[in-house]
């Protein structure tokens, strides 16, 4: 068990030095979000208590990318896909995790939020 997270979370590291080098300069990338928020993966699927001061920075960092309402409305249609592809993602972890991080991100963490009818 110890052998495979350690092998997760050296992946999850190569693709974010990865993906920190295809960031864009503006604007929201889905790719970037996904990658960032693995430092939630131990939180979101029960192993740790609270949220690590990295994946809170992750979550801020993924609000920050969106600051416009077409940007706000991508990241949501990304990370609610995100959320439905997890069957193991305990789902109330992942609707509390903005407010455990203090971040306004805009709308729940859920697969069944409308982003259309999200607004600033």
């Amino acid at each position: 068990m110890k052998r495979a997270s350690t092998s997760v979370f050296g992946l999850g590291i190569l693709l974010l030095l990865t993906v920190a080098a295809m960031k864009p300069v503006n604007g929201f990338s889905c790719l970037v979000a996904k990658v960032s928020l693995l430092q939630c993966f131990s939180f979101l699927n029960s192993i740790a208590d609270i949220p690590s001061t990295s994946c809170c920075n992750a979550v801020s960092n993924v609000r920050a990318s969106a600051p416009t309402k077409p940007e706000l409305r991508e990241a949501c249609l990304c990370l609610t896909a995100a959320v439905a592809q997890f069957s193991k993602l305990e789902k109330d972890r992942a609707i509390q995790l903005p407010k455990l991080c203090k971040v306004d991100v805009g709308f729940p963490l859920t697969k069944d939020i409308d982003c259309n009818k999200i607004s600033l």
